[in-house]
This record gives C-alpha cells, sequence and structure tokens, in this order.
C-alpha cells in the first residue's frame, strides 16, 4: 500500500460514523440519557416520582449507556470496515460522549456546588424546595463527597470541565476531516488525565479513605460510587492508547 493509500484509508472523514445498526444503538443510548435528564427530571421536580428510588433506576440507566462507544466496534451485515475505522469511530464516540458530560453536568455542578449544592441537608432525601438538585443529588446521596466540601474532588472535577471544550472541539475537527492529528492528540491528552485523576480521585482514595463517603446502600456502591465512574477507568486509557496507536503508527 502507498502511502497517499495509507493516509487515505486512516482519514476518519472516509469512514461512515454511526451507520446502520450502530447509529439505531447510540440513538437510543443518547435518548435514554436525554429522556434521564429532561422527563426524569421534571417529573421528579413536580412530585409525580419520588427523589429515591427513581435515583437508583435513573443511575443503572445512565451506568448502561455511558458504554455506547463500544458500539463502535459493531459492523452492519456486509459491512466491511478496517480496524482502523472500527478505532476511529470508538475515540470520536467516546470523546463526544465524556465532551457533553463534562460541559452538562460536571460544569453546573462547578459551578453550584459551594453555594448551591453544600448547603442541601440529607443523602436520604429532598425537601420540596431542594428537588430542583434532583440529578446531582442522584449521584451525592451515593458519593457524598460530590455533595459535601471536599476540595480535592472539586478541584478534579473542576479539571474535568476545562477539556470538556477541547473534547468537542476535536470531535468537530474529526466531523469536518480537518486538524485530524490535532483531534488525536487532544483526545489522547484529555483521557490519560481523566483516567488518572478518576481512577487516583474516585476510587484509590475512597478505597484508602475505607469507603467512609460512600452512603444509599447497594445503589451507592456499585451503581452511583463503583458503576459511574468506571467508564473514565476504563475507556479513557483505552480511547488514549488507540488515538497514540493511529497518531504515531497509521497517519
Amino acid at each position: 500500500m502507498s502511502k497517499a493509500d495509507h493516509v487515505a484509508v486512516s482519514a476518519f472523514g472516509l469512514m461512515d460514523c454511526g451507520r446502520g445498526v450502530r447509529g439505531v444503538l447510540y440513538g437510543i443510548c443518547f435518548t435514554l440519557l436525554f429522556l434521564w435528564a429532561t422527563l426524569g427530571y421534571f417529573l421528579v421536580y413536580i412530585q409525580y416520582l419520588p427523589p429515591d428510588p427513581t435515583d437508583d433506576y435513573c443511575g443503572i440507566t445512565a451506568f448502561l449507556c455511558l458504554w455506547l462507544s463500544v458500539f463502535a466496534f459493531v459492523d452492519n451485515p456486509g459491512e466491511k470496515r478496517t480496524r482502523i475505522q472500527r478505532w476511529e469511530e470508538f475515540i470520536t464516540m467516546w470523546v463526544l460522549t465524556s465532551g457533553l458530560a463534562q460541559v452538562f453536568w460536571e460544569l453546573p455542578f462547578v459551578l453550584w456546588k459551594v453555594r448551591y449544592l453544600q448547603p442541601i441537608k440529607s443523602t436520604k432525601t429532598l425537601e420540596v424546595d431542594e428537588l430542583w438538585a434532583w440529578p446531582f443529588w442522584m449521584y451525592g446521596s451515593g458519593d457524598t463527597r460530590y455533595m459535601r466540601q471536599h476540595s480535592s474532588s472539586h478541584a478534579t472535577e473542576t479539571m474535568l470541565v476545562l477539556s470538556g471544550p477541547f473534547e468537542l472541539a476535536a470531535v468537530a475537527m474529526f466531523k469536518a476531516r480537518r486538524h485530524y492529528k490535532t483531534a488525536l492528540l487532544i483526545s489522547a491528552l484529555t483521557h490519560w488525565g481523566f483516567f488518572w485523576a478518576n481512577t487516583s480521585v474516585i476510587y484509590i482514595a475512597e478505597i484508602y479513605d475505607n469507603y467512609e463517603n460512600i452512603t444509599d446502600g447497594w445503589a451507592g456502591y456499585w451503581v452511583k460510587w463503583a458503576g459511574l465512574n468506571l467508564q473514565w477507568s476504563v475507556l479513557s486509557p483505552i480511547c488514549t492508547f488507540a488515538s497514540l496507536w493511529l497518531l504515531c503508527g497509521k497517519v
């Protein structure tokens, strides 16, 4: 294969991202996440649904849907994609998912934590005038560091927020078929940072503290603390090494 052919094969723009079955699977996951963040929130806010156990069911849904980028490796019937094309699609979908989470979930948390979220009284229930905070309480009722004064986790979340716009910029570069290497470099750097920060601050630090900040029983431990952070400790390092593989050896 000539150098020109090699570059053409690895150029993201020649791959149809989200085609066929993959597009349906992505659509289902993003739709469920959107409904959880909008309809679920609304129904809790108007007191049609109770804050708990609605938070547990929504947490399970979010945990499952946040793995949507693995569908990048699913081929449609009769489709023949290269290994490069599969990894490119995985990187794009995971960086997109993570970037949206940083901008639309972490950013409000970082801005509101000290003034609005820390004063919330209980991790077991919400008062009527506190229902507006249910999406954040949903996670914070399991990992109480999220809703209480905890400078290291707040600082970590702040750095994640700052990475969000870079992630979305990388996705835009992929989609526009421009600055391919820059997009891969952003993907590699941001997600190595996510892996390092998420694993050390969220998991290892809490293990050292003997799980003193984890509440809400099985849901708080397995769904909220373990499950809703696991993607950034598993998919992010994979994203980093895949990006470096493409950047250093395939483009």
